[in-house]
């Protein structure tokens, strides 16, 4: 059985992920911008090249803390008020996020 996200925190600067397992995993705000899963932000992350161009881009925007929007079971939209607000994350990809497995 694979381990399942159980609960979602947000704090002032990131966000607690709780597993089915216990762990809890930490992920700043600016690195779950700079890995938006939308239509026209994940080219941009997914190509080495580009990469380093949209991580200094988020990283010159002030931190905040998004919206949360349930989707399902499987996914949250999160809504910045300073940008992005389209993508859906499921529950994997946060995982993987903040476990550095997105590359």
């Amino acid at each position: 059985m694979s381990t399942k996200l159980r609960q979602i925190e947000r704090r002032d600067e990131s966000l607690l992920l709780t597993l089915s397992d216990g762990e809890i995993l930490e992920v700043p705000y600016h690195v779950l911008r700079s890995r938006c899963p939308c239509a026209n932000c994940k080219p941009k992350w997914e190509n080495s090249q580009r990469r380093l161009g949209i991580e200094e881009e988020v990283k010159r925007l002030r931190v905040e803390m998004p919206k949360a929007e349930p989707v399902g079971r499987y996914a949250v939209r999160f809504v910045w008020t300073s940008g992005c607000s389209s993508g859906l994350w499921s529950f994997e990809h946060l995982i993987a996020i903040a476990k550095g497995n997105l590359d």
